[in-house]
C-alpha cells in the first residue's frame, strides 16, 4: 500500500481507538476471577524516560512538555533528536509514574479538590517503550541529544494490570490504583515492597474519550 494510505489508515484507526503500535512483550499469567485485573509477566524492555518537578500534579504540570521531549527524541514530526538522527517508531503505552521517594499511593499527584501545599513539589516520570523488535538493551538505542532524556533498561517484571476507558485524570488514576491494591490484597496477591502504581495511556489525544484504553499497573511478587 502507498505510504500515505497507510498513514491515513493508522490515523483513522487511532480515532476509533484501535491500537496499532508495537506493545511491550508480555504474557498473561492469570486473570482475576472478578475480572477487575490480570497478572502479566513482562519481558525486559528499553525505555526513553524524562522527568520533571511540579506542585501541580502530573496532568496539570509539564505533561505536554515531557511528551514532546520524548517525541522529539524518536523523531515525531521533527528531525530525531538523537546522536544518529535515527527515526524510531512510536509504541504504546506511554507510561507515567511518580518519581521514587515521592510516595507510592497517589501516582499522579493530588486529586482534584485536594489542598497540596503550593510550594510542595513532586517528581514525575514519563516513558516511551523502545520497539523490542529493534532494541534489546539500552546500549542498542541512539543516545539522546537532549540531556533531559535518558535511555534505560527495564528488567523483567510481573505486573497486576487494571484496564479502563476514558480520559486519564489524576483523580481517576488514584482511585483505580487504590481499588487495584485492595483487589490484590483480597485475593492474597502481594504487591512488591515499595512498588508504585503506574499509569499507562494507549491512545493519542484525538481519540474520543470513550474509545481510549488506559491502565493502572502495580508490580507484584511471588507469582
Amino acid at each position: 500500500a502507498h505510504p500515505r494510505r497507510r498513514r491515513k489508515k493508522r490515523v483513522m484507526g487511532s480515532v476509533l481507538g484501535k491500537i496499532t503500535e508495537e506493545l511491550p512483550r508480555h504474557d498473561v499469567v492469570k486473570k482475576a476471577a472478578s475480572g477487575f485485573y490480570e497478572i502479566r509477566r513482562y519481558a525486559p524492555a528499553v525505555v526513553a524516560e524524562t522527568s520533571y518537578r511540579t506542585s501541580r500534579g502530573m496532568f496539570e504540570g509539564d505533561q505536554g512538555g515531557s511528551f514532546m521531549r520524548l517525541a522529539k527524541y524518536i523523531g515525531v514530526m521533527a528531525k530525531p533528536q538523537n546522536d544518529t538522527t535515527t527515526a524510531i517508531s512510536m509504541t504504546a503505552p506511554v507510561l507515567m509514574t511518580r518519581g521514587a521517594g515521592d510516595g507510592a499511593d497517589t501516582p499522579v499527584g493530588p486529586s482534584e479538590g485536594s489542598h497540596q501545599n503550593a510550594f510542595e513539589t513532586t517528581t514525575y516520570k514519563m516513558a516511551f517503550f523502545m520497539p523490542a523488535s529493534r532494541f534489546s538493551k539500552a546500549s542498542d538505542a541512539p543516545k539522546p541529544t537532549n540531556p533531559d532524556v535518558t535511555i534505560k533498561d527495564v528488567p523483567a517484571r510481573t505486573l497486576a494490570v487494571h484496564t479502563f476507558s476514558g480520559n486519564l485524570r489524576q483523580a481517576a488514576i488514584a482511585e483505580r490504583g487504590e481499588r487495584l491494591r485492595r483487589a490484590l490484597e483480597a485475593d492474597g496477591v502481594a504487591a512488591k515492597e515499595g512498588a508504585e502504581v503506574m499509569a499507562a495511556g494507549y491512545n493519542p489525544p484525538w481519540t474520543p474519550w470513550f474509545l481510549k484504553t488506559n491502565e493502572v499497573m502495580l508490580e507484584v511478587s511471588g507469582m
